[in-house]
């Protein structure tokens, strides 16, 4: 029995440590993070309830994706069949074979961490080409609402303050 477990557990170390949209999660967490400490230096606006808001959320991601991955692999769940051909194929070409429950809830926290590393991105500074910098910050003002911040208003400022949404 204890040869099983422990069998069982170097399976699930494997799967996780092999699985790219696990490692995919875990990058953009740190990446988020880093722009996050960047943006709150920038503006000197470090806020430690927000922080050990957004600390809990990421822990609580991850520790969501690392359930739902033992799920899978007790329960054996794989939604790649319900994909098309095209999407198969492609998935395939990186050596995709499965898509769990963990894979799914990876892909939509990858999309949420993603949408907070360009907002941070934008509001550190960092370069993004005008035409693209102006619809970016109209779509992130319009789609979050995790901040208080509007990016069109504060990207326009030339002393770096911070303006709130609706409050020119």
């Amino acid at each position: 029995m204890k040869m099983e477990v422990m069998e069982f557990l170097k399976i699930y170390k494997d799967a996780m440590t092999h699985n790219p949209f696990v490692v995919l999660v875990l990058v953009c967490v740190v990446a988020d993070t880093v722009f996050g400490c960047l943006r709150a230096a920038k503006y000197h606006a470090w806020n430690s309830s927000l922080g050990i808001d957004g600390g809990i959320r990421k822990v609580t991601m991850l520790l969501s994706v690392l359930f739902l991955a033992l799920v899978d692999q007790l329960v054996g769940i794989n939604v790649i069949s319900w994909l098309p051909e095209a999407a198969t194929a492609a998935l395939s070409a990186v050596n995709i074979s499965a898509i769990g429950l963990a894979e799914f809830f990876c892909i939509v926290y990858i999309l949420y961490e993603a949408t907070s590393i360009l907002k941070n991105w934008m509001l550190c500074g960092v370069w993004v080409p005008t035409g693209l910098k102006d619809k970016l910050a109209e779509w992130l003002d319009q789609m979050t609402d995790e901040s208080s911040v509007s990016i069109v208003d504060t990207l326009a400022q030339p002393d770096n303050k911070q303006i709130p949404k609706n409050k020119v």
